[in-house]
Order: structure tokens, then sequence, then C-alpha cells
């Protein structure tokens, strides 16, 4: 990002970002983040710092398993670590995603293969 370049690890964070959004219910720039001088990463991050990282879900996020909820935040923590080096693979993403998220759809629907 510092660089003005996209890269494959550019891709991974944005991708990790577009993880918060869809289970926080929040735009990475909302206005209760602003007040604090943070975006919806900075957010992340002050509360995965406090062990409060569960507050990050939106509480209109019925019938979705736990585990899933878990293992979507673990990766998005991942995706947007500040070390590029850290980030998974977007490969590596798609294979957490189909092993460790259980969706409303068929499993074939997503195959990767």
């Amino acid at each position: 990002m510092q660089s003005g370049r996209a890269t494959a690890k550019t891709d991974v964070y944005s991708f990790g970002v577009l993880i918060l959004e869809i289970v926080s219910g929040k735009r990475p720039t909302d206005s209760s983040f602003i007040e604090k001088g943070l975006n919806i990463v900075g957010w992340l991050n002050l509360l995965v710092a406090e062990n409060r990282r569960r507050e990050i879900v939106d509480p209109h996020c019925e019938g979705v398993q736990p585990s899933s909820l878990d293992s979507l935040l673990l990766l998005a923590i991942q995706c947007v670590s500040s070390i590029p080096e850290d980030r998974p693979t977007m490969h590596r993403v798609v294979q957490i995603m189909e092993s460790e998220v259980t969706t409303p759809c068929p499993i074939d629907f997503y195959d990767s293969n």
C-alpha cells in the first residue's frame, strides 16, 4: 500500500477488510472509528488486543455457526496483518474457507478444485 502498487498481498489485505465488513456490518471508515482516529482494521486490532474480538460480530448475524464466525475472524486477522509476508496467499484463504467455514449452500457449489 505504501508504494502505491497493487500486489497479491494487498489483494489479500483488501479481502480481509471485506471479511471484516461482512462480519461486522460496518463500513471500513464507519463514523464510530473515525471519532477514535481508527479505521476498521485499527478497530479490529484494538478489540483483539483487549481480548474483545467477539464484539466485532454484527449482532444481526443470526443462524451463523460460532465456529464459522471464529474462523472468519481469524482469517481476517491474518489477511490484514501489518506484515505482508505474514498474510496468507489467496489460495490458502480459499482452502481455509472451504475447510473451516460452514456455508448454507452445498459444498460442491464452492469447490475450487
